[in-house]
């Protein structure tokens, strides 16, 4: 009964000069919540899409755009997915170091 997420990093249609990378985390759960962390502090999303499954799951994704000079100083991204119906947290970090998940 976890809600599941996949944190991922969005391949940026812009020239690399551009200054932002975008990233994307996806909820699964049957009331999900995302919260988005940007190293220790808490940081707005900039898109919601929410979509209903067959089976009463919700997914939700959310995307955040950070500065390319956050992401090249290595800091941490975290993705929160919280269903307030179980009370459960999952959670996922992405950052340059990691790279890909």
């Amino acid at each position: 009964g976890e809600p599941s997420l996949e944190l991922l990093l969005v391949p940026s249609e812009e020239p690399s000069g551009s200054g932002t990378q975008k990233l994307m985390c996806s909820g699964w759960s049957f009331n999900p919540q995302i919260k988005w962390l940007s190293g220790s502090e808490q940081s707005s999303a900039a898109a919601y899409e929410r979509r209903m499954g067959e089976d009463g799951h919700v997914a939700l994704t959310s995307y955040i755009t950070v500065t390319q000079q956050d992401w090249n100083q290595g800091m941490v991204f975290t993705c929160e997915v919280i269903d307030t119906d179980l009370q459960k947290t999952t959670r996922k970090s992405t950052s340059l170091c990691t790279g890909r998940l």
